[in-house]
């Protein structure tokens, strides 16, 4: 089944009751489209439709340029940590509550992008398992299998984020021994709406052993055999690579070897399994097709495609992140930029350095960098750009014109560089030679010389993760993946410091994890599910740095 066509039945992601004003206060909860008001075909290929839906959290209306869905996820979890910068004008980014801890409190409408967005899903999930009969796999057709076998991998997709963002770990500006060990409410397609209601949350372990292994368990079975057509359709390979990250937190949680083993092993699944190939130089930095088409490289195991159709201008991944994009200010005017001090970290001969415009570009008696854009200026244009400036990601089709073409990028999941970097981090913690033969071998894909060799700067196990860590950071960066590898490592960020390129109210440096990093559960479920006990509000708990 091919799962890129758009579709156009809203699931599992209509608000009902929007707000009377553009004000910032969190909305009411809305109301979910059931199983009987569409067909299974539709609800199954209308989930990844919804992961990309400009407005899925009711804030589109009321102006709320954050508000389209997994993308948005992605760049406000980046806007978290410590790597991102913003240059240009700042009155441009929409994504300034995340970047500067405020107004992330229980009242406030972000709130609901992860949290209405995820249940929304998980919803339509429940739907698609609550109409096919499951108590005997064997007699399900080859269809029935699949669609099930998807319906299992979403919900644990979203079970996965959902734990590892709202769980509260322990950090050094908030308290909540209370919550210690709590995940979030489950819902399976058996809650009634009186039970909804009073759902407290559950526990972190259960989460686990209840729904988001035995869900991965079942999707592999179900899915066994079975091969996906195309970038857009959950494979085997995406469900061992789900297994890879479940294991590796369960690992870190527990400091449990056999997990660290089990995070290993599904990561090697998913690299066979897919067949993927690390981005090659020449795929990473294309003009037209960087980061921004599943199938124009082969590397990504699981995308999301966001049909020209469904483009909605300013509510979309690449009006935020491209800078090329000439529709969006949010793009250009307010860059997303590289903290210079992770820029400076990069090796000169790794070329994915060249994701990031040097301060020196425009110096003539200094080597810089030939920059490839899709723009017809742009080796100009990107001299107009702030120092750290982003150019990873492209618009769709190099179409930096047209935001109905150039909007349309496909959006990554999951890459198989992310499961060469599990099993080399999991296979540290019971053989350190081995892991660095492996984190060299990956490293060949980025040192095209072959020079890498991190064995020399990486004596103990936490010189070998932080390191690993901060190629993570490099590869990864504005994908979305990283916060969760800092929260669960317990890793500090560093935005303020003589020489920083983050506006004075980004600069927040922590001792270990940051507060807002565990995530503030909104007022309209405390409001409706009164068993829920939140965490602490962690707006403002850090003071940016000052030069002074």
């Amino acid at each position: 089944m091919h799962m890129k066509k758009a579709t156009n039945i809203t699931l599992a992601t209509l608000a009902a009751a929007l707000l009377a004003s553009s004000c910032i206060k969190e909305a009411d909860p809305y109301e979910i489209a059931t199983e009987d008001q569409v067909t299974l075909e539709t609800l199954i290929e209308g989930i990844p439709a919804s992961l990309v839906q400009a407005g899925s959290a009711g804030y589109a209306s009321e102006g709320q340029a954050w508000d389209f869905a997994l993308p948005a996820i992605h760049i406000a979890t980046e806007s978290m940590t410590g790597d991102v910068a913003i240059g240009g004008n700042i009155g441009y980014d929409w994504f300034a509550q995340w970047g500067t801890n405020e107004a992330l409190g229980a009242d406030y409408a972000v709130g609901a992008l992860t949290w209405n967005n995820y249940y929304a899903w998980i919803m339509a999930a429940n739907n698609v398992i609550k109409q096919i009969d499951a108590s005997d796999f064997a007699t399900l057709d080859a269809t029935q299998k699949s669609y099930l076998g998807f319906a299992y991998a979403y919900r644990a997709m979203f079970y996965l984020d959902l734990v590892r963002l709202y769980e509260f770990k322990e950090n050094n500006y908030t308290e909540a021994p209370g919550v210690l060990g709590l995940g979030v409410p489950i819902v399976l397609p058996e809650t009634t709406e009186a039970e909804a209601k009073n759902n407290p949350r559950a526990k972190v372990d259960d989460i686990y052993d209840q729904v988001i292994f035995p869900d991965l368990d079942k999707a592999e079975e179900l899915l066994s055999g079975f091969t996906a057509p195309d970038k857009y359709t959950i494979s085997p390979a995406l469900v061992y690579g789900l297994k890879a990250r479940a294991w590796l937190e369960r690992g870190t949680a527990k400091n449990d070897a056999e997990a660290y083993v089990s995070a290993a092993e599904y990561a090697r699944l998913a690299i066979n399994a897919s067949g993927c190939t690390p981005l090659t130089q020449e795929q990473w930095e294309d003009p037209s097709n960087g980061f921004n088409s599943a199938t124009a490289n082969n590397a990504w195991i699981w995308g999301l495609a966001l049909p020209s159709e469904s483009v909605a201008n300013l509510f979309c991944f690449t009006a935020h992140m491209s800078t090329e994009n000439a529709w969006s200010a949010y793009g250009n005017d307010a860059c997303r930029c590289i903290n210079s001090n992770l820029y400076n970290s990069i090796d000169l001969r790794d070329f994915r350095r060249h994701s990031w415009l040097d301060p020196d570009r425009k110096d003539p008696e200094k080597e810089s960098y030939d920059y490839k854009s899709c723009r017809k200026e742009g080796k100009e244009y990107f001299n107009e750009l702030p120092d750290y400036a982003n150019i990873k990601f492209r618009p769709a089709q190099g179409a930096y014109e047209d935001f109905k073409v150039g909007g349309a990028a496909d959006h990554p999941y999951m890459r198989v560089e992310e499961m060469y970097l599990i099993e080399a981090e999991a296979t540290a913690q019971s053989n350190i030679v081995a892991a660095r033969e492996l984190l060299n071998e990956f490293m060949k894909y980025r040192f095209t010389d072959g020079s890498y060799d991190c064995s020399e700067r990486t004596p103990t196990l936490k010189s070998f993760i932080e390191e690993l860590i901060l190629q993570k950071r490099i590869e990864f960066w504005g994908e979305g993946i990283i916060m969760f590898d800092l929260k669960r490592l317990d890793m500090s960020m560093t935005r303020g410091y003589k020489g920083t390129n983050s506006p004075s109210d980004y600069r927040l440096n922590t001792d270990g994890r940051a507060p807002h990093w565990n995530f503030v559960i909104p007022r309209g479920e405390i409001q409706n599910n009164p068993a829920v006990v939140n965490n602490p509000d962690p707006s403002g708990k850090i003071t940016p740095w000052t030069d002074k």
